[in-house]
C-alpha cells in the first residue's frame, strides 16, 4: 500500500491521470479520473493506493493515526511540456524586448486587436483557424468564456470581446 498526499487539485489531477494510466481504479470499477475525491478533504487529501489496482481516499490526519507504518508521500504535479513550452516563449520575448527589438503593435484597438496578437507578423486568429480542426468549438468556448465572466472581471469589453467571436464566427459560417 502506499499514500500519496495532494495539497491542490493540480496534483490531484495529475496523480490520477498517472493511476489510470497503470490500471487503477476506485473500488476495481470507476477509472481514477472520473471520481474527484479531492473535493472532499481539499488540500488534506490522501489517496490510497492498494496492491492490486484499487484506490481509496482519506483525510491525512485519519491516515496518519491509522497507517502510522506507511508514510504518506506528498505528490506534486510536474511541469508538463506546454508550460515549458510557454515558458521558453516568454523568456524570448523579455529577450527581444531586452535587446531593443519591439513587439508593440501601435494599434489602440485592445478588443479586437491587441498588440501581443499579431506579434511574429501572422493575427493569432487567422493563425487558429488555418491550424484548428473545429474551429466553430473554439470560437463558441471563447464566447462563453467571455459572456460568464464580464461581471467578475472586464466588463463591457469582455462583452465586446465575446461579440467580436460571435461575429467572427458569424462571417467565417457564411464563407464557407
Amino acid at each position: 500500500m502506499k499514500l500519496y498526499h495532494t495539497e491542490t487539485q493540480e496534483d490531484y489531477n495529475a496523480l490520477m491521470i498517472e493511476l489510470e494510466k497503470k490500471g487503477y481504479k476506485w473500488d476495481e470499477v470507476e477509472k481514477a479520473t472520473e471520481n474527484n475525491a479531492w473535493n472532499v478533504f481539499k488540500n488534506n487529501t490522501v489517496v490510497i493506493k492498494v496492491c492490486d489496482t484499487d484506490l481509496g481516499f482519506a483525510s491525512k490526519g485519519y491516515c496518519e493515526r491509522f497507517y502510522i507504518d506507511t508514510p504518506i508521500q506528498k505528490y506534486k504535479a510536474t511541469r508538463d511540456k506546454v508550460t515549458k513550452c510557454h515558458d521558453d516563449a516568454a523568456n524570448a520575448m523579455k529577450a527581444f524586448s531586452a535587446g531593443g527589438v519591439s513587439m508593440k503593435n501601435d494599434n489602440n484597438d485592445k478588443v479586437n486587436n491587441p498588440a501581443h496578437y499579431t506579434a511574429g507578423g501572422i493575427e493569432t486568429l487567422d493563425y487558429i483557424k488555418a491550424k484548428v480542426k473545429d474551429y466553430p468549438s473554439y470560437v463558441v468556448g471563447n464566447i462563453l468564456k467571455y459572456v460568464s465572466r464580464y461581471e467578475h472581471k472586464n466588463g463591457i469589453e469582455d462583452l465586446k470581446k465575446a461579440q467580436f467571436y460571435l461575429n467572427d464566427l458569424i462571417n467565417w459560417m457564411e464563407s464557407e
